[in-house]
């Protein structure tokens, strides 16, 4: 309803908040050692959670054309090539520019990740903030078959509920979602006043 994708309801697993889930991803995803794709300015716990788990950060700056950012396909591209990264994390929409990135930046970006089998980490916390005459797309929406995306989503910004710590993490492959859950006996323990909080904030909290 709100951004015209369909998510499985089994596909679905509660976090306590999305730097923690997007953490957990790299720990569960990842090895010591492997490098990670990040694309600053970028909100900064992205650099942190990585390399304070022993991966390396491997910078895709964004490019400012004085008046605008945009992302750098041709430098992605260049970094899979000779970088061999093993994770990307996303921001989508974009904090701190606030960029809404265009379906047609979202394909591309796509392409790439999917030839390179890379897997992509997608924070979407910001996507029930609407910018006039602009329209977020769910990087979901754009890689519907693809199993390696895995998409972080929470009332904490635009409802402002974050110390309720309840998000969510969406891992389409039922075997790695498995896999996930089992690693920490905590996921999914959310107390009842945050699931409430999260109902109501998605079904009476829109415009």
């Amino acid at each position: 309803r709100r951004h015209n994708w369909n998510v499985k309801r089994e596909e679905i697993t509660y976090i306590p908040g999305v730097v923690k889930g997007i953490a957990l991803a790299i720990n569960f995803f990842t090895q010591r050692g492997d490098k990670v794709v990040i694309q600053p300015p970028v909100y900064h716990p992205f650099r942190m959670v990585t390399e304070g788990n022993g991966r390396v950060a491997v910078n895709n700056p964004l490019i400012f054309d004085g008046n605008n950012y945009r992302m750098d396909l041709e430098g992605l591209e260049r970094i899979f090539r000779d970088e061999h990264p093993k994770m990307m994390i996303l921001c989508n929409p974009h904090n701190p520019t606030g960029r809404i990135w265009t379906e047609e930046e979202l394909r591309r970006m796509a392409e790439i990740i999917g030839q390179n089998r890379l897997r992509v980490v997608s924070d979407e916390i910001h996507c029930d903030l609407n910018r006039t005459g602009l329209r977020r797309i769910p990087m979901g929406k754009v890689m519907q078959d693809y199993e390696r995306l895995i998409t972080c989503i929470s009332t904490g910004k635009t409802f402002n509920l974050a110390r309720l710590l309840h998000s969510n993490i969406i891992i389409r492959s039922a075997q790695e979602r498995a896999r996930f859950q089992a690693r920490d006996k905590n996921i999914g323990a959310v107390n009842p006043l945050s699931i409430a909080a999260h109902q109501a904030a998605y079904t009476h909290g829109g415009p």
